[in-house]
């Protein structure tokens, strides 16, 4: 049997749960693999449970599956983390398992270089290198990419949260 010439194009979704290799890794990343990182300089944090809620949405907005997004996951907790540009945190206010971690707030991130670990993973890297991000060694929310905009992630997790309904038929 021929193989298709066409890849499959992942979907946020495929990245639920980790293959068996990458699993070892992220369980097995050491007290280096991660680093809190402080909340705000323009940028916030949209953690939303559980995670395949949250990739649902991102496959509903049709973003492809690459870097430049800065989403991250905690497989420990089951928790999508989506930076995003900060001033929105109101949208959020009633929906249901969802929290934003403004400036005050400390996220555990991914080390510079590194996959992370179990409890803070990559999913979509920055735009930018951590590195060039954080060039005091100072980690901060405040440079890294938000590519994704809160409204439209609203949307999408309102419609994923919308029951479905049948239509009634007529006769």
């Amino acid at each position: 049997m021929a193989k298709s010439q066409n890849p499959v194009t992942p979907t946020w979704g495929d990245l639920l749960n980790p293959d068996d290799t990458t699993l070892g890794r992220l369980r097995s990343g050491g007290p280096g693999s991660t680093r809190l990182v402080l909340c705000g300089g323009g940028r916030d944090a949209v953690v939303i449970s559980p995670l395949q809620r949250g990739l649902a949405a991102l496959d509903a907005l049709e973003l492809p599956v690459e870097d430049g997004y800065s989403v991250l996951a905690d497989h420990s907790r089951q928790e999508l983390i989506v930076v995003v540009d900060d001033g929105w945190a109101h949208l959020w206010e009633d929906t249901p398992g969802v929290r934003v971690l403004s400036i005050g707030s400390w996220l555990l991130m991914p080390s510079p270089g590194g996959e992370g670990a179990f409890a803070a993973r990559w999913l979509s890297r920055p735009a930018r290198d951590l590195p060039s991000l954080w060039p005091k060694g100072e980690p901060a929310l405040g440079l890294m990419s938000a590519r994704i905009d809160p409204r439209q992630l609203l949307d999408a997790l309102d419609a994923i949260d919308r029951p479905v309904t049948a239509s009634a038929t007529t006769s």
